[in-house]
């Protein structure tokens, strides 16, 4: 009897994506001389080699975007790429000149998504120094000015990372499976945080464009030549400047929990390498509520998930983002908040 994907094992599932992805790379060409599995959370993501070149599969497995908005998010890194606003994953097309491979999957109802890149070298930072902090906060800044000139093709489809979207939409308030992993109390806090939230965020204005919307430390790639690209665009979407920015900042303190001085030298660095390019956004007094925000997208991701490796972790980190949000309630001020004065 055939069992529903999401019912296997995680050893079961891993065998049954080794195979779709061995037969989505037959559209590329020659079979590849290895492909080996890097991570699986709601994508499966694959370092594929074929004749000396490296390459990233990644197929979208839980409710993966649909084609046309990988098509778009493929669009807007062709013209990241073509500007060299920074080095960015290159997308590859296929035999017949598809960017967005769309197959069945054993054992699910929904069709998947899959696209190829060309792997770029490096590794990720395990710690920032003030360089790098600087050095990100100009990436940063280059992406957002990128973003405010650029005029996507129609249609165009991306999520939105606004308060509607994470709070009153989100898994947390949505989600049966959340509900079951929260408590009454838990889900009522939300509630309220959601309501200072709401009231202390800014309107959609000028500063509300597409943004890379998940840019923390594990999806930037410091070269062997010292240049810092980024990656894992599969979130990005239409939202506040403001929300990249908290994002990376909560990044950096994550990496220094145990030294606020080093964390609040770190943040100055980075603030300072965006302000080399561009201004603050209009809405960086809103700074606590954008860090709120950037935790609730984590905390939907968790508490909504059925992958075993997030499961995991879920405990220890979700208890810490709901302790966060409780003394939020309390005084307003969220981890990770600086002061933005020059």
């Amino acid at each position: 009897m055939d069992h529903r994907f999401s019912e296997l094992s995680r050893h079961m599932q891993e065998q049954h994506l080794r195979s779709l992805a061995l037969s989505i790379l037959k559209q590329y060409g020659a079979m590849p001389d290895s492909v080996q599995l890097l991570q699986y959370e709601d994508n499966a993501v694959y370092l594929v080699v074929r004749n000396g070149k490296s390459y990233v599969l990644r197929i979208s497995v839980v409710d993966g975007r649909s084609p046309a908005a990988q098509a778009s998010e493929l669009e807007w890194l062709l013209s990241l790429a073509a500007e060299k606003t920074t080095v960015v994953p290159t997308p590859v097309a296929t035999r017949s000149s598809e960017l967005v491979v769309t197959s069945a999957l054993n054992g699910s109802d929904e069709p998947v998504t899959s696209a190829l890149f060309e792997w770029i070298p490096g590794a990720a930072p395990r710690h920032f120094g003030p360089e790098l902090a600087a050095e990100l906060g100009r990436v940063m800044a280059r992406l957002h000015e990128h973003a405010s000139g650029y005029r996507p093709s129609a249609p165009f489809e991306r999520p939105a990372w606004g308060h509607q979207e994470v709070f009153d939409l989100g898994a947390t308030m949505t989600s049966e499976l959340a509900w079951s992993r929260l408590t009454s109390a838990d889900r009522s806090m939300l509630r309220e945080v959601s309501k200072k939230v709401r009231d202390r965020m800014p309107t959609v204005g000028d500063d509300w464009a597409l943004i890379h919307a998940d840019l923390h430390r594990g999806n930037v790639v410091v070269m062997p030549t010292g240049e810092v690209a980024v990656i894992d665009f599969d979130d990005c979407g239409w939202g506040h400047y403001m929300l990249d920015i908290a994002t990376m900042l909560s990044s950096i303190l994550r990496t220094c929990l145990d030294d606020r001085d080093e964390y609040a030298r770190l943040a100055a660095e980075y603030l300072a390498g965006y302000r080399e390019v561009r201004n603050l956004p209009a809405s960086s007094s809103a700074l606590n509520e954008f860090l709120v925000l950037r935790d609730m997208i984590i905390l939907n991701f968790m508490v909504s998930s059925r992958n075993d490796a997030v499961v995991a972790y879920m405990p220890q980190r979700g208890n810490g983002i709901l302790a966060l949000m409780c003394r939020y309630l309390r005084t307003g001020l969220y981890d990770g908040f600086v002061s933005l004065e020059v």
